[in-house]
């Protein structure tokens, strides 16, 4: 009898209540600011990398390409060259066949530099060979703002564009040195959470791919950039 007294006041005794509901709400508290801080440093992060190819597609359009191919690219097979200047947009909207060539993306894999045309055709003609010091001048650019970022997450693509034109600087009799549009790329970077990954133990997660492009350009220049 009482033992039953005693077990139906305890039953009813709430004074620890307040601590253990505080308990709780803390711990949610918590993991809510861990989560804050988290997904902020991410998007500080994110914007960061945007930052970085903005910053790497204005120097890839004003410098010498990753690729060398447009310094021997004499148009398409049977075409007589373009006079520098020329424009890559037709009379009626279109792109000139002597500016068409295939989407050149050059990128860094294993420590080692090459590019690619996965698209070619007839006219395209191979890619090219990676130019590691044209490279390098971009990426050291991007790592200005972004020092994290490591070589084999940088991209640099070259597409026909109507906006294009012959006569890049460095040209020579028989070439065009093209300006096609250019396209900075970061691929397979990943976020590690800081405060969730210690706590909960989340695994990184891919970030999307993030790119900027632009027409080349030539500023006017009389010795390659």
């Amino acid at each position: 009898m009482r033992f039953r007294s005693r077990r139906r006041n305890l039953a009813a005794d709430t004074s620890g209540a307040a601590a253990v509901e505080f308990a709780f709400i803390t711990f949610s508290l918590i993991l809510f600011t861990f989560a804050i801080f988290d997904v902020g440093f991410a998007l500080y992060w994110f914007n960061r990398a945007e930052k970085a190819t903005q910053l790497g597609v204005r120097m890839a359009a004003v410098s010498n390409p990753v690729t060398d191919f447009f310094s021997s690219f004499d148009g398409e097979i049977g075409n007589t060259p373009a006079v520098a200047g020329t424009s890559c947009e037709s009379g009626t909207g279109t792109l000139q066949s002597f500016c068409n060539h295939a989407v050149i993306t050059c990128f860094v894999e294993d420590g080692n530099g090459s590019c690619t045309a996965p698209n070619a055709d007839a006219i395209a003609l191979e890619p090219g060979n990676f130019v590691d010091a044209a490279f390098t001048k971009i990426f050291n650019e991007m790592r200005v703002v972004y020092p994290q970022l490591s070589s084999e997450n940088v991209e640099v693509e070259y597409r026909p564009s109507v906006a294009g034109f012959v006569g890049r600087p460095g040209s020579t009799a028989g070439t065009f040195n093209l300006v096609p549009q250019v396209t900075v790329r970061i691929v397979d970077l990943k976020y590690n959470f800081i405060a969730l990954g210690a706590l909960l133990g989340l695994q990184a997660f891919d970030l999307p791919v993030i790119s900027a492009s632009v027409n080349g350009e030539d500023l006017d220049h009389t010795t390659p950039l």
